[in-house]
């Protein structure tokens, strides 16, 4: 997004809760993690769930909670759940922190685990979600792709991060090219009606038809 329209953006959002704005002051501050969704990015996330009274909420890529707290301040309002998968030794511990710190804990089911597993655990247990958030590893976006489409509940939604990766200037050696397989991927697919909104780095929508 260019610099000028997000700082715009952000002068209008405001953090839903005081938590969420010192998590993300401190996560700025930070190299030993991975990069935190931008606000207008969880900012929408948090609109959609309200919107569309989502209730059942699944998250690949928990990092240290920022998004999975952020989703889980509007599923108080509609009365719904997130469960959020991450497999990093050292941050699933400070999300672990996090959540529980946050007051959201009853809300954020925090799942050990390679995203691949632990989906297709989920897929044989006939698990559905309305909402899947993509933030895990690049590479697995292409690869889970058909996973996430069973796991998504007809009338449902999978919205994938960083998919403009490609055009943005954070784009780091090798991940476009794996966000824009997924884009191709999803734009092709005969169940999902797809667009990209060019918000943070790029949020892929796609709708189970």
């Amino acid at each position: 997004m260019d610099p000028r329209t997000a700082q715009y953006l952000r002068d209008f959002i405001k953090f839903d809760s005081p938590f969420l704005e010192s998590l993300e002051k401190s996560n700025r501050s930070r190299n030993d993690i991975q990069p935190m969704i931008e606000i207008e990015v969880a900012k929408f996330l948090a609109f959609l769930i309200r919107a569309k009274k989502i209730k059942n909420v699944l998250e690949l890529g928990s990092s240290n909670g920022y998004s999975s707290i952020w989703m889980a301040t509007a599923l108080r309002e509609t009365g719904g759940k997130i469960t959020t998968v991450e497999n990093h030794n050292r941050i699933i511990k400070e999300a672990e922190r996090n959540i529980a710190e946050s007051g959201y804990s009853d809300i954020i089911t925090l799942i050990h685990g390679k995203a691949e597993e632990e989906c297709a655990k989920m897929v044989e247990n006939g698990e559905k979600f309305d909402l899947i958030f993509q933030d895990c590893g690049k590479y697995l976006y292409p690869m889970l792709l058909e996973t996430t489409v069973k796991l998504c509940k007809k009338g449902g939604i999978i919205a994938a991060d960083d998919t403009l990766f490609r055009v943005t200037e954070s784009v780091r050696s090798g991940l476009g090219d794996y966000t824009h397989d997924y884009n191709r991927a999803v734009f092709a697919h005969k169940k999902l009606f797809s667009t990209i909104l060019p918000i943070g780095n790029g949020v892929t929508l796609s709708f189970k038809r």
